[in-house]
């Protein structure tokens, strides 16, 4: 990639309809507010369209977003020559591993980068292509796609799929709960990917009612949906559990002293004791 060319390019000339992102009008307005009184400090990142003095937006999402809400004109831009592949993934790391990141964002962001990135690097791939001798032999130097971002994100690979797994759900979906609760909760995406996605819709659809009485979580709107109740443990089930805990932990001393006073309360003769 080439040094990139700063520019001055009208907002009406960029195209921001390819980001994989929504943008946020709360946190456009906070940076809106800054730009007002300190300008813009990081030029907005974009590539040439194939149509001439069209430009697609690569990186500053919330900047441009801002620009538009100051009813600026223009705004200053790097130009990048790169590819659609290599704009996307600089899009992507851009954004992933800031801490402000949605749980769900953050899926979305991993599930492209993992295609992305196997798609430029398909040597590391499981069961990539490994026809070239070079790539044979230098193919093994440049790490999984899980081993780069594990390490990246401080994570298990076990925890990275779980993260990844989560772009599954539909996308009518992920665009009602951007933003929401919902996005910000690992647990809640966890349980809304599995449900079927007219069910996700649904489940949804109950959870932003804004009803007093609307579910509070995924899967208490999972049993509402599927005319379920939640079971209500018995009040002697967990106190004969916490009896049974008791007893098992208790040693010989403690034990044959609760034997006595069940015997001298009636409840265990002397020959069910000794069968004890």
């Amino acid at each position: 990639m080439s040094l990139p060319e700063r520019r001055t390019i009208p907002l009406d000339q960029i195209d921001a309809s390819q980001r994989l992102r929504a943008i946020d009008p709360d946190h456009a307005a906070l940076i809106a507010a800054n730009m007002a009184s300190e300008g813009l400090q990081t030029p907005i990142e974009v590539r040439p369209a194939k149509k001439a003095d069209r430009y697609i937006l690569v990186v500053g999402g919330h900047r441009l977003a801002a620009a538009k809400l100051l009813e600026w004109e223009a705004i200053d831009a790097f130009v990048l020559d790169v590819t659609a592949d290599q704009a996307r993934l600089r899009e992507i790391d851009e954004n992933l591993y800031r801490h402000e990141l949605s749980e769900l964002d953050r899926a979305v962001f991993l599930a492209e980068r993992k295609v992305l990135y196997e798609k430029l690097h398909p040597e590391t791939k499981h069961g990539g292509d490994r026809r070239s001798d070079q790539v044979a032999i230098l193919g093994d130097l440049a790490p999984r796609f899980t081993e780069d971002a594990c390490d990246k994100l401080g994570v298990s690979e076990r925890t990275l799929q779980r993260m990844i797994a989560r772009a599954a759900i539909a996308p009518a979906v992920r665009a009602r709960i951007s933003g929401t609760r919902l996005a910000r909760t690992g647990a809640e995406l966890d349980a809304l990917v599995r449900l079927p996605p007219d069910e996700q819709a649904k489940a949804v659809d109950l959870l932003l009612s804004g009803k007093e009485d609307a579910p509070t979580s995924v899967a208490a709107a999972t049993r509402l949906l599927r005319g379920e109740r939640k079971a209500v443990p018995d009040a002697s089930d967990a106190k004969y559990a916490a009896l049974l805990a008791g007893w098992r932990r208790a040693d010989k001393s403690a034990r044959d002293r609760f034997l006595d006073f069940l015997e001298q309360e009636g409840a265990l003769a002397p020959a069910e004791r000794e069968a004890a």
